[in-house]
């Protein structure tokens, strides 16, 4: 079988970072030949998207995992009564809808971490596990607004002004899920919730493995580059997010239903952009994977009981 890779939006600094793959039968296991042309299209291009591929849960897992190992959403100790959910094991929910495909209350924990995505962000950063890529299907979509918009990290650093590149190269940044969700203003982090999922500690500049190629790793979910003063560290992060965030940097991906979308987290960024959350329904599913290791949930890493797995995430 031959795939064919089109590039998706125009040529920015640093390339093309976004292209459609043309040929790939989901509905089937994925053949050694697939796995290899997606591979390459991934380091190529970052954001790769797979269309008309209408997979159930299943499908989207098995596909997932040709890649590398899960990462399981965290259930955060949480008891298996509060969580029920409506996708399949080893998915993060990321739509407006209940167990019931009503919409959700606006109390509701998941709207809450929808919200806060409309940050630029990327996924998982806040967990010591090897995160690789992430990959969302499209079940139901909106007829306006809930893109996703991405920026290619790899292009900002390459254009980065040599100073900021100097300091970031030495940088290690922290990294907490609860950040974002605190400075929407809509939890309050108990020490329950803090000890479930502590910061991370990532390097500022890292090297993709696949491509070869330098990065930024900052985002959202950082509170702070360790060991500097905050004053400093606070406009140091203002400079880097917003240099990434560029427009020359960025793609905007116009959601079709039976999209498979997948992005490399290692070098990028992305947000949801808005939608009429109590109007227009949203059915998105995400596997997220590692590049490495067991297939667990950061909060089972950090030695907490996971719940049974029908019930394993609030997501």
């Amino acid at each position: 079988m031959s795939f064919t890779v089109n590039q998706l939006g125009p040529t920015f600094a640093g390339g093309a970072f976004a292209a459609e793959f043309i040929g790939a039968n989901l509905h089937e296991p994925p053949s050694d030949a697939l796995v290899d042309a997606f591979e390459e299209a991934m380091a190529r291009y970052a954001v790769v998207v797979v269309r008309d591929a209408t997979q159930d849960d299943a499908e989207q897992i098995r596909f997932a995992r040709a890649f590398g190992p899960l990462e399981l959403p965290p259930h955060m100790g949480m008891k298996p009564s509060a969580m029920k959910v409506r996708v399949g094991y080893g998915l993060y929910d990321i739509s407006n809808l209940d167990v019931n495909g009503n919409f959700l209350p606006e109390d509701s924990l998941r709207l809450i971490f929808n919200k806060s995505n409309e940050n630029f962000h990327t996924d998982s950063s806040f967990n010591t596990l090897p995160t690789k890529w992430s990959m969302l299907s499209a079940r139901v979509v909106p007829p306006e607004g809930g893109d996703t918009e991405f920026c290619d990290a790899r292009a900002a650093w390459e254009a980065l002004p040599e100073e900021l590149r100097e300091r970031a190269k030495t940088a290690t940044a922290e990294h907490w899920l609860w950040k974002t969700r605190v400075d929407a203003g809509k939890m309050a982090i108990n020490d329950e919730m803090r000890d479930a999922m502590p910061p991370a500690r990532h390097p500022v500049v890292r090297t993709v493995p696949d491509s070869g190629r330098t990065s930024l790793y900052l985002g959202a979910h950082v509170t702070h580059i360790v060991g500097w003063p905050r004053d400093d560290s606070d406009r140091f992060i203002a400079a880097i997010n917003s240099h990434i965030a560029k427009p020359e940097f960025r793609y905007r991906h116009q959601w079709r239903v039976g999209d498979l979308l997948v992005w490399d987290n290692r070098c990028t960024l992305h947000r949801a952009t808005p939608y009429p959350v109590f109007q227009q329904k949203r059915d998105m599913r995400r596997a997220t994977i590692n590049e490495y290791g067991p297939e667990v949930s950061s909060t089972t890493a950090l030695g907490i009981p996971p719940p049974s797995p029908e019930n394993a995430s609030p997501y």
